[in-house]
């Protein structure tokens, strides 16, 4: 499944990446890093490529890409994008109060920031952008990323408690955006949309169809409807518009192409060169993206070293469940992680404890479903170089 990837100059402001299924533009911007730091034993600060190294800190600056993305004909593909909207505001966490159904974050902001109104922040109008993500930038947690449910000039509530395994230190930066939504990441519902339209999700002008999927395993399936002169994007089964549904930073989605010919469309937003972490609950189900623009496998991704619910020796249903969708054969390939206590470490195993290294193609996802009851913190790292 992997490809091979080559990348070359196009002067200082533009890497081109080029494999057998994508083509990738990264503005890099003349020595610009995205605020990447590394210590080296000498205390000094060194300058280092994105591409090139995993470093500890999340990048919050100015390096964007654009890729275009081909499914094939009349086929189902799971997608993900390692690329995140701009950074809203940013600044240091305080303190954590974990009591509550609810976590929340008491933030110190940077000089010059400053949180969205309250109200945008509490924002559950799928027809408008105002849904926002919170991401950890360094220290234990960092690439944490958390669905922001209210806030004030000195804190952010985000949804759901944070497991204990992962302490967010007083002092980690942090940065807010904007979650992606349909709109945002495919393009406003328009006539010359790419994805096409008509006046239901399978009439003949609706080129493409994009699902999402909910925490119970459910795929709900979007399209840009057409009604007289008026474009909207709304889910298949209902008549009200939904511009904005959130797809969450991290996460995957599905796109359908409905036609005998290849359906291409782009994606763009600045690049992340943190890892991403994801809080499932569970016994539910999320689709995780690869978060770099290379291809990477369970071993590189660290989805071995660090899935919650691994097993000693050969793993069974107790342990978290990964499966990796095959393009060829249009079908799951599964895998749990096991070999913890062996000699040459944790890997993953297919259902037939066979050890293995699945790989994951970039602009990809993975089907992740915890095992056990406790929220599982999914932890998939870039490969910043090939």
């Amino acid at each position: 499944m992997s490809q091979k990837t080559r990348c070359e100059k196009n002067g200082p402001e533009q890497l081109i990446c080029m494999s057998e299924k994508f083509s990738v533009t990264i503005n890099q911007g003349v020595q610009r890093i995205m605020n990447q730091t590394l210590r080296n034993i000498t205390g000094a600060i060194l300058a280092i490529s994105a591409l090139l190294i995993q470093d500890t800190r999340a990048g919050v600056a100015q390096p964007s890409g654009i890729v275009s993305l081909t499914v094939p004909n009349s086929t189902t593909t799971f997608l993900g994008t390692p690329y995140a909207r701009p950074v809203e505001a940013s600044g240091t966490v305080t303190s954590v109060d974990n009591t509550g159904s609810n976590a929340v974050l008491s933030v110190s902001l940077d000089a010059g920031s400053a949180l969205p109104a309250s109200a945008d922040l509490a924002n559950t109008d799928t027809n408008v952008d105002k849904f926002y993500v919170v991401e950890i930038l360094d220290g234990p947690a960092i690439g944490l990323i958390l669905d922001v449910t209210a806030g004030s000039s000195g804190s952010l509530t985000v949804n759901g408690k944070i497991p204990s395994s992962l302490d967010i230190s007083t002092g980690s930066k942090f940065a807010l955006r904007k979650a992606w939504t349909l709109s945002s990441l495919f393009g406003t519902a328009s006539s010359s949309n790419v994805f096409g339209s008509g006046l239901t999700s399978t009439a003949s002008g609706v080129n493409a169809q994009v699902q999402l999927l909910s925490p119970s395993g459910s795929l709900t399936t979007y399209y840009i409807n057409k009604t007289g002169t008026s474009y909207n994007w709304r889910a298949s089964t209902t008549t009200a518009n939904r511009n904005h549904v959130p797809l969450g930073l991290g996460k995957g989605f599905v796109v359908v192409n409905r036609k005998a010919s290849p359906f291409v469309f782009n994606l763009s937003g600045e690049y992340r060169t943190s890892r991403s972490r994801l809080v499932v609950l569970g016994g539910q189900r999320a689709l995780v993206a690869n978060p770099g623009v290379f291809d990477t496998d369970f071993v590189d991704s660290t989805i071995a070293a660090t899935s919650p619910n691994r097993a000693g020796g050969n793993p069974n249903t107790s342990h978290d469940l990964y499966q990796v969708w095959n393009q060829t054969t249009r079908k799951w390939s599964s895998f749990r992680i096991g070999g913890v206590n062996n000699s040459n470490g944790p890997s993953a195993y297919t259902l037939l404890n066979v050890r293995t290294n699945p790989a994951i193609n970039k602009f990809t996802s993975l089907l992740v479903a915890p095992a056990g009851t406790n929220p599982a913190v999914i932890t998939v790292a870039p490969k910043l170089s090939n």
